[in-house]
């Protein structure tokens, strides 16, 4: 019997399967590759898709892309009815989505504030051409913020020196006080005198008892001319270190004018060391004369009781009461009366009275002082319901941001938001929102009368660096000081008032700088001699009027105007805080067509995780697999995504 050769046949269908399943296999890897690929696609196109519903209002106003999102899944749906066209596909790449985790959102608040920075940074790179940061330099920037700290750090020093002038003053008014009663004890004493010359008793007990009671009081005010003097040195030598923490930021030039002024202190101080062992030995000589007083009123006590119980012997006899009051007459003659030998005081009061109502003039409000007739402060109130600076509070604390950034934001806040000379429209949000953004208050009067103390306190600092410079001007404040003093004053209480008074001569004329800024007109950002304006004689004219009457605050001449100190203070006060302000702003003005609009609502970039579950279509892991209860079929992916406005 033939044996059939069926070994051949299977041996070569075994190898027929197993190249089939090894393409099968190669095949299927493939397609897996390509599906991964796929999926990414996808998930990629989905994502981008859900970016894309970014707010439109937000754009169009602000230019700031932002995702607004819900809290109940909205996220997930979104981007789960976007990715199911291509799950859903018929192509070799099967797919079911599983499972899309909960998204990880960063707000637009996000990061302090930094996240926010990035968007308007790289906006604004490509928006600046024709503005004035063109042709600004880093140098140049770090120059003019090196004026903005200088001219903040001369007027923070300056005020505190300007204190001690007052204490100062207050200081000689002690002195004045102590020699007030040294000379109605003189005038007491000479009273008394006469009182004795004429032979009246009972004058002059009272005049010697009212000269006691002069002289008693004299303790109580030597401990308050010690106490004035105790609190002047322990202040300024809390001045002198704050000077020396804040000298860094001063240029030479105004550090030397500065230290020059501050020297008449230190030798006021040192000379009344002089004056004030004189006057503390006033208090024992007090008590000394008190004793001498009491003791010739005991004298004349007992003349007058002699001449009472006095009786003549017979007709003819005579009282000689002159003779009787001699000895009284030549102890009160030698009473010790109490001297100060020490030169003190002011001896031109008026001047110095209207020094001192020129100064109280520019304490206080000044918005009202400063506001040009015609002009009208606007009385709206932003809309804060949730601001993001409210929510953050204090805590906005970040690192600061780079020149070029600084320039940036600042630019960015004066493109988008209004202020004071430029209100926008009628009827909207805040009138001054970008004084809003710098300081921050509840209603636009507070945020202007903030931006005027603001504009003001730049331009006293720069307006005395400009003194201190100026020979002239020093030497007439001087020379006024002297007047106030007086020729026989103190030399170093010269220069204490001098100081004094440059501080509120570069003040007062802050103020009418300020004027012209709030009537739409330029103001050097550093001043020369052609463009001061308020000249010595009349800030003494602006204490007797009690207002900058005459001061009209014309539109006209050169320099910076409104917009251009307003980015001056944006460079050179940009925090994070600034930032969330800027938030709240853009929050208010959207919230104005959209209620529950809320910037916190409002992605920067959405980070999520897919889970989906794919289909072998070229292998399948048999049914050994299905033992252990698995699906060789099918098999799980996944696969995180990120989308961004970067």
């Amino acid at each position: 019997m033939k044996r059939t050769q069926g070994e051949i046949t299977v041996f070569l269908g075994m190898i027929l399967l197993c190249v089939w399943a090894l393409l099968c296999g190669l095949t299927e890897s493939a397609r897996t590759a390509g599906a991964r690929c796929y999926l990414r696609h996808g998930l990629n196109s989905a994502m981008d898709s859900l970016m894309s519903q970014y707010h439109r209002k937000l754009w169009q106003q602000y230019r700031i892309l932002g995702l607004e999102y819900g809290q109940n899944g909205e996220l997930e749906q979104e981007f789960e009815e976007f990715l199911q066209p291509y799950l859903e596909a018929d192509n070799w790449y099967p797919f079911e989505l599983e499972a899309v985790e909960e998204p990880e959102v960063k707000p637009l608040t996000g990061e302090n504030g930094k996240i926010l920075e990035r968007q308007i940074t790289d906006y604004m790179k490509y928006g600046l051409l024709g503005t004035v940061w063109d042709e600004l330099t880093e140098g140049e920037a770090q120059e003019l913020l090196r004026t903005v700290k200088e001219a903040s750090a001369v007027k923070e020093v300056a005020e505190r020196y300007e204190s001690h002038s007052r204490e100062a003053l207050r200081l000689e008014e002690r002195l004045e006080d102590i020699r007030d009663s040294l000379l109605r004890q003189e005038e007491k004493w000479s009273q008394g005198l006469k009182e004795l010359e004429d032979a009246d008793g009972g004058g002059f007990l009272r005049e010697s008892d009212e000269l006691v009671r002069e002289l008693e009081k004299i303790p109580s005010l030597v401990e308050r001319y010690q106490k004035e003097a105790d609190r002047l040195a322990a202040k300024l030598s809390e001045s002198q270190s704050f000077y020396r923490e804040r000298r860094q930021e001063i240029g030479s030039e105004a550090a030397a004018g500065l230290e020059d002024e501050m020297e008449a202190y230190e030798t006021y101080i040192s000379k009344d060391g002089e004056r004030r062992r004189e006057v503390e030995a006033l208090t024992g000589a007090a008590k000394a004369s008190i004793s001498y007083a009491e003791s010739v009123m005991d004298e004349a006590r007992q003349v007058q009781e002699y001449i009472r119980e006095w009786e003549p012997e017979d007709e003819d006899d005579e009282l000689d009461e002159d003779a009787l009051w001699e000895p009284v007459t030549r102890s009160w003659n030698r009473f010790p009366l109490l001297k100060l030998e020490i030169v003190s005081g002011v001896e031109d009061q008026e001047k110095a009275g209207l020094l001192e109502q020129a100064a109280a003039l520019f304490s206080g409000n000044l918005l009202p002082l400063v506001m040009p007739e015609g002009k009208t402060v606007s009385q709206k109130k932003p809309d804060l319901t949730a601001a993001p600076s409210i929510q953050i509070g204090g805590a906005a604390k970040g690192e600061g941001a780079s020149l070029t950034d600084r320039l940036m934001m600042g630019e960015y806040v004066l493109r988008f938001f209004n202020r004071y000379d430029s209100p926008g429209e009628e009827g909207g949000g805040c009138a001054y929102e970008m004084e809003y953004i710098l300081f921050g208050n509840a209603g636009d009067p507070e945020n202007l009368e903030e931006m005027a103390a603001s504009l003001i306190g730049l331009r006293h600092g720069l307006n005395l660096v400009h003194i201190l410079s100026d020979s002239q001007k020093r030497e007439a404040a001087r020379s006024l000081a002297a007047a106030i003093v007086g020729g026989i004053g103190l030399l170093p209480l010269v220069g204490v008032v001098s100081f004094l008074i440059m501080g509120i001569w570069a003040l007062g004329e802050a103020l009418w700088d300020v004027r012209i800024l709030l009537n739409e007109g330029k103001v050097p950002l550093l001043k020369n001699r052609e463009s001061w304006k308020l000249g010595l004689e009349n800030l003494l004219d602006l204490g007797k009027s009690g207002g900058l009457d005459g001061m009209d605050g014309s539109g006209e001449g050169s320099g910076l105007d409104y917009r251009g100190y307003s980015r001056l203070f944006l460079f050179a006060g940009h925090d994070a805080q600034m930032d969330y302000r800027i938030m709240d702003m853009i929050q208010a003005n959207l919230r104005l067509e959209q209620e529950d609009f809320r910037i916190g609502s409002c992605g920067d970039q959405v980070d999520l995780k897919a889970q989906v579950c794919g289909k072998h279509v070229f292998f399948h892991l048999g049914l050994w697999k299905s033992l252990f209860g698995q699906d060789g079929g099918t098999y799980r992916m996944t696969m995180a995504v990120s989308g961004g406005y970067d």
